[in-house]
């Protein structure tokens, strides 16, 4: 018998102890509050509870009045304004940080030296890499916002302090961390909710009843879903040697997670087959979030087939 093993991995990502939500152009933002102090962790540490509270904020979102809009940005958009969508980002964030959707989002980083070149985004959109900076650091009043940042501006946009030391931790020299940061609350629930979409997909992929036809299109579409790839290296840590991922954002951990949770052949964060709740599940075998659940499916199964019956 070949006996299991377990692969470490680390990363860094840095959050601020509080979050604030702020209004500007019709859109609300998250950011740093003025007195937040950061500090890093490792995201691996708590990939479960990441992945998990993410999805919720997912299946939220999909299953929401709205969402019957049919234009997804608008119906997005629409979320972000109610009170309920902010509490649920406001509370992911105050737990694991901002998304880093900065470094997430452009296929292209010459616009950081030539403010004339568009920042591509992929799928044949782009946008004036003046427009991007500012979705982004608008909260620097020091910016001269008549043309795309500099050098200087880029480097006061870290988590350097004045004197420019690093403040706290590892990593805390990047621009996503600075105090400056913003994210709309509409981005991250775009995000949660293409995470929970995935989920679905291969949820629906695993099903027994799946014809061969739609299982084949499911995997081309699973197939054909790429990551961004990280920087690996490996680094020794308390005897052992870890893999150590240089990750440029919380989306790309993020998608790592899902990655792992759906491969490792030890799913442990499911969606419960009979109300779609995501769960962090204690026994590997287990499909329902709760015994109410696997009862209400079980009953909702003898329905049916006594139904067929007759």
């Amino acid at each position: 018998m070949i006996r299991e093993e377990k692969i470490e991995f680390t990363t860094k990502w840095c959050k601020y102890s509080k979050y604030i939500i702020e209004k500007k152009d019709e859109k609300y933002y998250i950011l740093p509050d003025k007195n937040a102090k950061p500090s890093t962790y490792d995201p691996f540490e708590v990939k479960n509870e990441i992945l998990r509270d993410l999805l919720i904020i997912g299946k939220e979102s999909t299953e929401n009045e709205v969402a019957k809009i049919g234009n997804k940005d608008v119906s997005v958009e629409v979320q972000s304004k109610m009170e309920k969508f902010q509490n649920l980002v406001l509370e992911f964030v105050n737990k694991y940080g901002l998304l880093g959707n900065f470094r997430y989002l452009p296929e292209n980083y010459d616009f950081m030296d030539n403010g004339e070149i568009p920042v591509n985004l992929g799928y044949n959109t782009s946008m004036s890499a003046l427009e991007f900076e500012k979705k982004y650091f608008w909260k620097d009043s020091k910016i001269d916002w008549s043309r795309t940042m500099r050098a200087n501006d880029y480097h006061r946009n870290t988590g350097l302090d004045d004197d420019f030391k690093q403040t706290e931790g590892d990593r805390l020299d990047d621009m996503v961390f600075s105090k400056n940061y913003a994210e709309t609350i509409s981005e991250i629930i775009n995000f949660a909710t293409i995470i929970y979409n995935k989920k679905l997909l291969i949820c629906a992929y695993l099903y027994d009843d799946v014809s061969d036809d739609i299982r084949e299109l499911y995997q081309d579409s699973i197939s054909n879903d790429s990551l961004k790839k990280p920087n690996i290296s490996y680094m020794a840590e308390d005897g052992q040697i870890k893999f150590k991922w240089n990750f440029m954002s919380l989306s790309e951990i993020i998608e790592t997670i899902l990655l792992l949770n759906e491969t490792s052949g030890r799913t442990e964060v499911k969606l419960c087959k009979h109300c779609g709740k995501p769960f962090i599940a204690e026994n590997i075998k287990a499909e329902y979030d709760s015994i109410q659940c696997r009862n209400r499916e079980n009953l909702n199964k003898s329905r049916q087939k006594k139904k067929n019956y007759i």
